[in-house]
């Protein structure tokens, strides 16, 4: 009986056995819990990487003034205030002048009697070249009409020794005549008589004539005399230009009079903003007082600086938002221009450089600012939070599990480009619209069944929304 009960009970048991099994795999897989998993879209949008650093706003160069006496005196006025608006050339203050106002009087009187000289100088001059110019004239009239004189006295000469020559013939005639007797003795002497009285005459219209000479050459040396006199006119010129050298040093004297009183007035070199003033009125300066100080604000310079180890990442023409100290919620955007070669040993910085827009005026010079530098950009590209990425610790790959409508994961792998702020740009893959699991991902296989979750309303996973 015994053997037979265990032969039954051999028989028996692979049928039991066999029961046990019956039920198929697949319904054991299927009643057991799907993976819970959160989902977010696959979006389309810009992506940008940010570099955060700190700055400090400056006037830009050449657009600052520090204005200082070029002279030591006592501030005699100040006509700006801490804030206000200035143009170029404007007044900003004055130093007391009085005591170069006397010098500057006193050039101006010597100045004006210098003058009174050269006029003075000026109408002797010209009295003297009128005197000399009608001595002259004069002299010349006078040797034209004692050359008159005298060639009348050469010609009533020339007459006069015709004259003896006609008488001399005349009484040679009568001598003859008397000879042959045939005229009488009372004619000779006639004619002896009027050859003396010839003679007579011919020496006395000779001396005439040597006094006629004479009198030309005196007249000559008076035109000479008159001529020599021009000298004066020489000498009057001279007076006439050392007055108008001493007008001349009497306008130099005015001048630096005049230049030191322009010295103790403070213009301002540029239009812009008072933001600085330093001196009262009263008050003892020097050229080391700073009265006042000038800006433009129109455009200010930020100086970012930038950590050595991620310095090479900055270049110039990135752009770079800006959060402005004791302005909450005022952002302003601005361009890096240039990026400075040499590490500041003290902060270990690297200065980069950006202008920014001013127009009204609200920034200020040394203001303090939050810099967030687009070192990277991409635009209206595929978008996938970062924590959809898996990557595959054999080939590092990188992967995201999709899940369509009907709750399946499917392992994708992507190609990823720049990851930054949470997100990162997917180049291949997936497309516009699908949805990747943001947690409860890792692990799953392909083909899993899943159970959607939606995420909280507040967002994670960059702040995207739920499946």
């Amino acid at each position: 009986m015994r053997v037979n009960f265990l032969a039954t009970v051999a028989l028996l048991l692979p049928l039991v056995l066999s029961g046990c099994h019956s039920k198929p795999a697949a319904d054991a897989r299927k009643d057991a819990p799907k993976p819970t998993v959160q989902l977010m879209p696959v979006t389309r949008g810009d992506l940008e990487r940010i570099l955060p650093a700190s700055g400090t706003l400056q006037t830009l160069p050449g657009k600052e003034a520090l204005l200082t006496p070029p002279v030591a005196g006592v501030l005699d006025s100040v006509f700006v205030h801490f804030g206000q608006s200035v143009v170029i050339g404007q007044v900003i203050a004055r130093l007391s002048t009085r005591q170069l106002q006397g010098q500057v009087q006193q050039a101006q009187a010597t100045v004006g009697l210098n003058l009174v000289q050269v006029q003075q100088a000026e109408a002797n001059a010209l009295q003297q070249q009128a005197q000399t110019r009608t001595t002259i004239l004069q002299a010349q009239a006078g040797v034209r009409s004692a050359q008159a004189a005298l060639a009348g006295a050469l010609a009533t000469l020339t007459g006069s020794e015709a004259s003896v020559q006609n008488a001399r013939q005349t009484l040679s005639r009568q001598q003859t005549l008397l000879a042959d007797g045939l005229v009488p003795q009372k004619d000779v002497e006639a004619a002896q008589l009027a050859l003396r009285t010839a003679e007579a005459q011919r020496e006395a219209q000779k001396q005439t004539v040597d006094g006629q000479r004479q009198t030309v050459a005196g007249q000559q040396q008076v035109v000479l005399a008159a001529r020599a006199a021009s000298i004066q006119n020489l000498v009057k010129q001279k007076d006439i230009q050392v007055a108008n050298q001493q007008v001349r040093n009497a306008q130099g004297a005015l001048a630096t009079a005049q230049a030191q009183i322009a010295l103790y007035t403070l213009h301002a070199p540029l239009s812009g903003q008072v933001t600085l003033v330093g001196a009262t009125v009263g008050q003892t300066v020097d050229t080391t007082t700073k009265v006042a100080a000038i800006a433009d604000l129109t455009n200010l310079q930020i100086q970012i600086n930038i950590p050595t180890d991620t310095a090479s990442q900055v270049h110039g023409g990135e752009k770079v938002t800006l959060k402005i100290g004791g302005s909450p919620g005022r952002t302003l955007r601005a361009v890096i221009e240039r990026v400075g070669s040499q590490v500041d040993a003290a902060t270990g910085t690297v200065p980069a450089f950006a202008v920014v827009a001013n127009p009204d005026k609200r920034l200020k010079d040394n203001t303090t600012a939050q810099a967030r530098i687009v070192t990277e950009a991409r635009q209206h590209v595929l978008l996938v939070p970062q924590s959809a990425l898996l990557t595959d610790p054999d080939t590092g790959r990188k992967n995201v599990v999709v899940v369509g409508t009907d709750s399946v994961a499917h392992v994708v792998p992507v190609t990823v480009g720049l990851t930054a702020d949470g997100r990162a740009e997917v180049l291949s893959g997936v497309t516009e619209g699908q949805k990747v699991a943001v947690s409860g991902q890792y692990g799953l296989p392909d083909g899993a069944a899943v159970t959607v979750q939606n995420l909280p309303a507040s967002g994670s996973d960059g702040g995207t929304h739920g499946p």
